[in-house]
């Protein structure tokens, strides 16, 4: 186009002389007349080039106006971009919030379904099993009393070794009003408070809250763990296995298992009953090897 424009303005300086030219009284040669006639060549070819420039502009300026509606329709597209990605940025920052809510949910409802779940497995078997466990203790005083000593002797012998566990725990007993209070609060905030007492090694307030957690049948079988674990600590073999057994018959699957079955195998050892001792020592090694219990442990 720019090589068109320079050949017009060529053809216009090489015939610019011809405007002086007087034109016939008849109009031969007006080139302004709207039917040019008697034309010279060089005036020929200035027409043609005259008509084409005007042509060309009108398409310039057509073009130019296109451009500038383009331009138009451009801008607003790219404000409903920008409107659009706004949105889009608040939409992804709500969608992420709420993503994070729902994941925290979510976490507290698994946690809550555990813990449901295993209040529901103790509910429903807390009977039986507690039936189970006195059936099996009888048997195992049966087998004992018919293999080492009579059964009167036997008894004689639980009474006197039940007296001397019963001294062992000589605390004052908490008061009623005390019993109420604690009864009222809640099992979580209960379980912490004996969780703080153990740790401390105040045994006696420990065991009055976990006892209470017991009987209101409150994770009964991490109470009655440390139930027992409180007696092992007070050297009272016998109330500290007879705890560890409800607790493993309630649930098995907790993560203090290892030092509950070292600690009953002590206990048998402690009251002079090493045949029942050794089960528990053996079931320690064989189902928790790595465990510094498991290590501990004599071969037997």
């Amino acid at each position: 186009m720019r090589i068109q424009y320079m050949k017009v303005a060529l053809a216009l300086g090489a015939t610019a002389s011809l405007y002086a030219a007087e034109v016939s009284v008849f109009g031969a040669g007006n080139l302004q007349s709207a039917t040019p006639y008697g034309l010279t060549q060089n005036e020929k070819l200035l027409l043609e080039k005259t008509q084409e420039v005007d042509r060309l502009s009108r398409q310039l300026a057509t073009m130019q106006n296109d451009v500038g509606a383009i331009k138009e329709q451009m801008e607003g597209v790219r404000s409903v971009l920008d409107g659009t990605a706004t949105r889009v940025g608040r939409s992804d920052g709500d969608m992420r919030a709420l993503g994070e809510r729902l994941k925290t949910l979510e976490e507290k409802i698994l946690i809550l379904e555990t813990s449901l779940e295993e209040h529901r497995s103790v509910q429903a078997a807390n009977n039986e099993r507690l039936r189970v466990v006195l059936g099996e203790m009888s048997s195992l005083i049966d087998s004992i009393n018919s293999s080492y000593a009579s059964k009167s002797t036997m008894e004689e012998m639980a009474k006197r070794l039940d007296a001397l566990e019963a001294k062992k725990s000589s605390a004052p007993s908490p008061s009623a009003s005390n019993i109420a209070a604690l009864e009222a609060k809640p099992g979580a905030e209960l379980m912490q408070e004996a969780l703080n007492f153990f740790n401390a090694e105040n045994l006696d307030e420990a065991w009055v809250r976990y006892d209470i957690l017991v009987k209101k049948n409150y994770m009964p079988a991490r109470s009655n763990y440390f139930l027992g674990e409180i007696a092992y600590k007070k050297q009272q073999w016998r109330t500290a296995i007879k705890h560890y057994k409800i607790s493993i018959d309630l649930y098995d699957k907790a993560e203090y298992i290892p030092r509950l079955l070292y600690h009953t195998a002590i206990s048998f050892d402690k009251i002079g009953e090493p045949n029942n001792a050794t089960p528990f020592y053996r079931a320690l090694k064989a189902n928790y090897p790595n465990s510094k219990e498991a290590q501990a442990s004599p071969n037997r």
